[in-house]
């Protein structure tokens, strides 16, 4: 005999389990809505996730060194004035040394370097990451190259010693520093420094030293050069022992050109200079060979009786008194040597064939030299 459940209980029980089905089946929606949206968190992660991957690969891929090699020369670029980022960047992709132009410009704009970037040119190596290249554009180091402009090197030798170097184009190099306003306009730093000069050359401001100058800015290497000539000039107090002398400083580099032409040993530098400035002061032409073969069309090492009647000012042997300007750049030793000159009354001087000369107080005593020395 089955046992009989009170009424009471049975309907307590139905209404119960009745209950229940109810609130399962009411919160079904939002269960499955948090599965749904639980199951999409995970896969936008895991998307997320690896679309990050995906772009870290790609910009590593686009901002390593295009070569693996250090030590390589390099890569010459020349970046011009104005230019914008973008335009950097097509100039560094198209020369091989970034692998892209558009990453270039994202990465410079994100790092704020965008409109810092510098003119100018640069030796970039491939092996270079791009924020290493961006980091040496921002900062300007350009490329540069070491030379030596020996004493007594003119305009044109300067100027074919720095095409050879590949620093300057040897043309330019010459129309700019043929006139100082090209490069200086009407702020010459010598005019400021010294007063007026009677040419705009810069034959003999070009001071002769070892240099590291920028490559292919010609108007930056002048520069340069310039700005040592005038630190060695304050150092020798130049402009006031010009004065206490009786020259400007222009007459002193001008004949510290052509003693620094003549001379073969330091120790005649001096007696060199007495000779000019003796010949000077009697208003005698100054008669120096190398004054001639400055304006030679090609210069020679010997100079013919021809030769001595070139129509020029900066034929001493036509015209006296110091020429316009100097005929190159004097080192300090033949600046020295004509602010203090030896005490002697030599007027003439010949070269002996030894690198030395024999100096003469009297036409006489110069015409047997020459005549000793086979000349």
């Amino acid at each position: 005999m089955t046992p009989t459940r009170p009424e009471g209980q049975a309907l307590v029980a139905g209404l119960s389990t009745a209950t229940g089905r109810s609130e399962v089946t009411r919160f079904e929606p939002v269960r499955r809505a948090l599965e749904g949206a639980g199951r999409a968190a995970v896969y936008l992660f895991w998307t997320g996730c690896l679309l990050g991957a995906v772009l870290l690969f790609a910009i590593q891929a686009l901002t390593m060194p295009l070569s693996l090699r250090h030590g390589e020369p390099g890569v010459l670029v020349e970046i011009p004035e104005g230019a914008t980022s973008r335009e950097i960047g097509r100039i560094l992709a198209s020369g091989g040394v970034i692998r892209s132009a558009l990453l270039f410009q994202w990465w410079s704009r994100l790092e704020g370097t965008d409109a810092s970037l510098k003119a100018g040119h640069y030796r970039l190596d491939p092996s270079m990451p791009l924020p290493a290249v961006l980091d040496q554009l921002a900062a300007g180091r350009v490329a540069v190259a070491r030379t030596y402009i020996p004493e007594g090197f003119n305009l044109r030798e300067i100027a074919a010693r720095l095409a050879s170097a590949g620093i300057a184009d040897e043309q330019r190099f010459l129309s700019l520093a043929s006139d100082e306003r090209l490069v200086y306009g009407s702020s010459s730093p010598l005019v400021e420094a010294f007063g007026s000069r009677p040419i705009p050359s810069l034959e003999g401001y070009l001071f002769p030293d070892t240099y590291d100058l920028p490559v292919r800015d010609e108007a930056l290497a002048i520069r340069t050069l310039v700005a040592r000539f005038l630190q060695v000039a304050e150092e020798m107090h130049l402009a006031e022992r010009a004065r206490a002398v009786g020259m400007t400083v222009h007459q002193v580099v001008t004949l510290a050109s052509i003693v620094e032409e003549e001379a073969v040993r330091d120790e005649e530098r001096p007696l060199i200079a007495a000779v000019f400035l003796n010949r000077l002061a009697r208003d005698m032409p100054l008669q120096a060979d190398p004054t001639v073969k400055y304006v030679m069309p090609t210069p020679r090492s010997r100079l013919y009786y021809p030769d001595l009647r070139i129509d020029s000012p900066y034929n001493t042997y036509r015209y006296r008194g110091l020429p316009p300007g100097p005929i190159a750049s004097p080192g300090r030793a033949s600046l020295e040597a004509v602010l203090q000159p030896a005490v002697v009354d030599y007027l003439y001087f010949v070269a002996d064939r030894r690198g030395g000369h024999v100096f003469s107080r009297t036409f006489t005593q110069h015409v047997r030299a020459r005549r000793e020395l086979g000349y």
